[in-house]
């Protein structure tokens, strides 16, 4: 009867210790791994954002919340840096929406928009096109009052 009495002790010492699921979960590199959720607050109410990890990189589509709740960002990465990234109005409409690119250097990680980005209206239409090199602004197109891009 005792041993029983100490190994039920002992059992429940045992799983009295562990701890809830551990905030980030690592590699044997000892980098992040796997999904991952922030947040604002330390009570975990307030979601800042979700995405995952591979290798200590971030893979697939990540989410971007403001304090009040509503997306504000998303982003999708893709291989060799690049990710696709659309921001929100707190309507929930699109506001822009485009191509980036992540570049490690010898002075830190370089971050720049590429390509065409498309400006929308709260609206939900088309306003501008922009047209990006390595984060710099080589282009700009309007549209016009029929609906026609113009150059500017």
């Amino acid at each position: 009867m005792r041993p029983l009495l100490l190994l039920f002790c002992f059992s429940a010492l045992a799983t009295a210790c562990t701890s809830a699921r551990p905030a980030e979960h690592l590699d044997r590199q000892g980098q992040r791994q796997g999904r991952t959720r922030t947040y604002y607050d330390d009570a975990r109410t307030q979601l800042f954002t979700q995405g995952r990890y591979r290798h200590g990189r971030p893979v697939g589509r990540w989410r971007y919340y403001a304090q009040a709740g509503e997306l504000q960002r998303q982003e999708r990465y893709r291989r060799r840096g690049f990710s696709n990234i659309a921001y929100y109005y707190p309507s929930g409409r699109v506001a822009r929406r485009g191509q980036a690119r992540t570049v490690d250097e010898p002075r830190g990680a370089h971050f720049y928009w590429l390509g065409e980005w498309r400006f929308y209206s709260p609206a939900g239409s088309l306003d501008s096109v922009q047209v990006y090199d390595v984060g710099k602004r080589t282009a700009t197109k309007y549209l016009t009052d029929k609906r026609k891009i113009a150059d500017k």
